[in-house]
């Protein structure tokens, strides 16, 4: 497939976004992408990217305005995205992936965190829990914490605390440590091991966490 000079000149200059959407997918537990959802995001981390560097230009430009020193170079990115004459500044470009590096992190945690969307319940706008499952939903509150998990089919317990576990309930993946295992119909101790790992259909398992008063050391 031949690329076009304007094609390839819009993907080096959205070069800090596609990085930028990269490291948040790496950092984040989520739905699978569509290759447009990707795209839409990369365009607009890396709107947001040039937008923060420019901003970062601005408050640099006036404090050397105001110290009297040589102030930075204007960024050119907008000039650059509309004409084709003009040239591509490649320093522009890798401080714009750094200043996105440093969004994509602080983007990361609030996803994980769900800051957007404990604010939007506290106010009422919204009743939504984030954008993943009730697994990961579930896992990302108990990871480190002590649970029960009660495999139904195979009529086994594991008492033990979340070390971690997969970002989709399909196939349900678990990795447990410091594991008590039981009989789940009799409740009698079979053994005990350093980690179990676990991959079962989510319909198969059944989840209890522990309160930290009844945690193992």
């Amino acid at each position: 497939m031949e690329i076009s000079s304007v094609t390839l000149r819009v993907l080096l200059l959205f070069f800090p976004g596609v990085l930028c959407a990269l490291l948040v997918d790496a950092l984040t537990s989520h739905r699978e992408r569509t290759p447009v959802q990707f795209l839409t995001h990369s365009f607009a981390l890396g709107l947001g990217s040039y937008l923060s560097l420019a901003l970062v230009r601005d408050l640099a430009a006036a404090l050397a305005k105001w110290l009297r020193l040589r102030e930075p170079l204007d960024v050119t990115f907008f000039e650059a995205l509309l004409n084709d004459h003009t040239r591509i500044a490649w320093r522009e470009i890798a401080l714009a992936g750094c200043v996105g590096l440093v969004l994509s992190s602080a983007i990361s945690a609030m996803l994980n965190h769900n800051l957007i969307f404990r604010a939007a319940n506290r106010l009422g706008v919204s009743r939504k829990a984030g954008d993943m499952d009730v697994w990961a939903l579930l896992f990302g509150s108990q990871r480190g914490e002590m649970v029960v998990v009660r495999d139904l089919v195979r009529d086994m317990a594991y008492h033990g605390s979340v070390e971690a576990f997969s970002d989709s309930s399909e196939p349900a993946e678990l990795l447990l440590k410091n594991v008590t295992v039981y009989r789940q119909s009799t409740a009698v101790k079979l053994y005990e091991l350093e980690r179990v790992y676990l991959a079962r259909k989510v319909n198969d398992l059944v989840i209890e966490p522990v309160e930290s008063s009844h945690s193992r050391s």
